[in-house]
């Protein structure tokens, strides 16, 4: 199996050597017993295959590995909770070290492979398409995904907001905090600011019936800032979301249920950190 793997120019982080040495750390070989195939090599490859839309088979005639290999390779990821496990300490890691962090929450619908119902699959009445959702938490600055849980797609935006929130550390140097109108609600607010002190929320306010007090609208909106170019800022997740399923191919995978898609959630998000660890700016 060749350790270079051929690729567009785009794509050269694959063989950066920040990369391998990430890679090697998470993928400690046995030190007893049979060690098989290169495993860094083997998920290089598998990186390969979601930015190049390949199958198997394809990975097969390249490297002259079985692709049945390959398969069982991803599956025992999956079952060992390795997919997460890295995500969890590479965002973590890297969040740790922002300082300030903007922070930014929406989710992004993506509709299943079979384009029916499937185990974990909720049907969406507003795309009216059956799938799951990706919620996620990002840093404006960076646009690295923080905090991230995928579901069926027909959860509620906001309480799984509560959830990212909740999930993050307090230590977080989040000065800014941003969303759409579908994360409107003063409990959600509230959550904010008593977790991180000092923060300055954008959340524009749906509109309200024409019946109600406007005191009450001025009472929603104290805790926030009317700030508008913090507001647009909320863009930028839009543009993340995109380049996340065309270039890095979430949705575009060949696998069904939940289980699949939240691993492959798990993945492009780490492609998405190893590719920003070999930027130049970070320093060899």
């Amino acid at each position: 199996m060749r350790k270079s793997i051929p690729c567009y120019a785009r794509f050269a982080w694959i063989n950066h050597r920040r990369v391998r040495d990430i890679l090697r750390i998470a993928l400690r070989s046995p030190k007893v017993g049979r060690k098989g195939y290169d495993k860094v090599q083997m998920f290089r490859w598998l990186i390969y295959k979601q930015l190049m839309r390949c199958s198997y088979r394809d990975l097969e005639s390249m490297t002259g590995v079985d692709h049945s290999t390959f398969v069982k390779f991803r599956q025992r990821l999956i079952q060992q909770n390795w997919f997460a496990a890295l995500f969890h300490v590479l965002s973590s890691g890297i969040a740790s070290q922002l300082r300030p962090i903007t922070a930014i929450v929406d989710s992004s619908f993506v509709e299943s492979y079979s384009q029916h119902d499937e185990v974990g699959s909720e049907y969406n009445g507003y795309k009216q398409k059956n799938g799951f959702k990706l919620h996620q938490l990002i840093d404006f600055k960076t646009r690295l995904p923080l905090r991230q849980i995928a579901t069926p797609g027909a959860r509620s935006d906001i309480r799984l907001g509560e959830v990212l929130v909740r999930g993050s550390p307090t230590t977080w140097q989040v000065r800014q905090f941003t969303a759409d109108k579908g994360y409107d609600g003063a409990n959600f607010v509230k959550l904010i600011a008593s977790h991180w002190q000092g923060i300055r929320i954008s959340i524009p306010l749906r509109r309200m019936k024409s019946n109600e007090p406007r005191v009450w609208r001025q009472l929603k909106g104290a805790e926030r800032t009317r700030d508008k170019q913090l507001l647009k800022k909320r863009t930028e997740i839009e543009r993340y979301f995109s380049r996340k399923k065309r270039v890095f191919g979430l949705g575009e995978e060949r696998t069904r249920h939940l289980q699949n898609f939240r691993a492959n959630c798990d993945m492009t998000s780490i492609m998405e950190i190893l590719e920003w660890s070999t930027t130049p700016a970070l320093g060899a």
